[in-house]
């Protein structure tokens, strides 16, 4: 009996600490683009300009591009968690602070804060 309100109580604590830090890693409902990921990588494709470097270099690959989904769909904190160079990291960071609105994740349902990761492919 202890052990099971022991239990309840540290679960109560991670979530609780999870909310008080204002950011979730995952929610119940996470969050995703408006119309979905195929509009989203429509919008990629479509406003990505190779940089220059990186087509003089011959750089392909992917930059995963980490950032915060706000309770009101809007994008902040955008950072490069895994890079590629030549531009491409500053490109990719470009293309994610200018992409349209999502539809924030919930918990509860509530709009909540959740960081995503997307990757951005730069194919020559």
């Amino acid at each position: 009996m202890a052990k099971s309100i022991f239990l309840l109580f540290f679960s109560f604590f991670l979530i609780s600490s999870a909310y008080a830090q204002g950011v979730l890693t995952s929610a119940e409902q996470p969050p995703e683009p408006v119309g979905g990921l195929k509009p989203f990588y429509d919008y990629i494709s479509a406003n990505l300009k190779y940089p220059e470097e990186a087509k003089a270099k011959k750089i392909e690959g992917r930059v995963h591009v980490t950032f915060i989904v706000e309770t009101d769909g809007s994008i902040t904190n955008v950072k490069v968690s895994k890079g590629l160079g030549g531009g491409c990291d500053e490109e990719a960071i470009r293309l994610i602070k200018n992409a349209p609105k999502w539809n924030p994740g919930k918990q509860g349902g509530s709009p909540v804060r959740v960081e995503v990761t997307r990757p951005i492919t730069f194919k020559l």
